[in-house]
């Protein structure tokens, strides 16, 4: 079976799957040919602290929809690299706060550009209507996944 067939036909979830993984493939090899070493996990961690300046271990692992063992990884792999750091909270001493480094910081605009670029040239390969009703069907379908009724537990 080839990589981009789906063992079961016209399947929603193998599919979407299957866009969710060559969509990060691809972004992330924008990353790379323009220096910049992140993968798409690493960069949703970065986001939450672009957009929060400071975070919780939990908030991010939440936000981002991995557990906690999966974001002490990733959050380690980029306190590695100088991008972000660890404190212990203050207020709570059981915390750790993840804050950007000043390295974290300047990342975010050459960051958010090639990823800005790479969805534009990926969506200019569609029918602007037909993306409009993808983006539409696949928001409904996390909705309806988040909350179903009696007859879809």
């Amino acid at each position: 079976m080839k990589r981009c067939e789906c063992p079961v036909d016209e399947s929603l979830g193998c599919l979407t799957n299957h866009a969710a993984y060559t969509a990060r493939t691809y972004l992330t090899r924008q990353l790379a040919l323009n220096g910049i070493d992140m993968t798409i996990e690493q960069f949703k961690v970065m986001v939450v602290l672009w957009q929060e300046k400071s975070s919780t271990q939990q908030y991010i692992a939440d936000f981002v929809g991995k557990d906690k063992t999966s974001i002490t990884r990733l959050i380690a792999g980029l306190e590695k690299r100088s991008l972000i750091q660890r404190v212990t909270d203050k207020t709570d001493k059981r915390c750790n706060l993840v804050t950007l480094t000043a390295q974290g910081v300047a990342l975010e605009k050459p960051t958010m550009d090639v990823l800005t670029r790479a969805n534009d040239a990926l969506h200019k390969e569609f029918n602007p209507e037909e993306l409009a009703i993808t983006l539409r069907v696949l928001k409904q379908m996390c909705q309806h996944l988040h909350n179903p009724t009696k007859e879809n537990v």
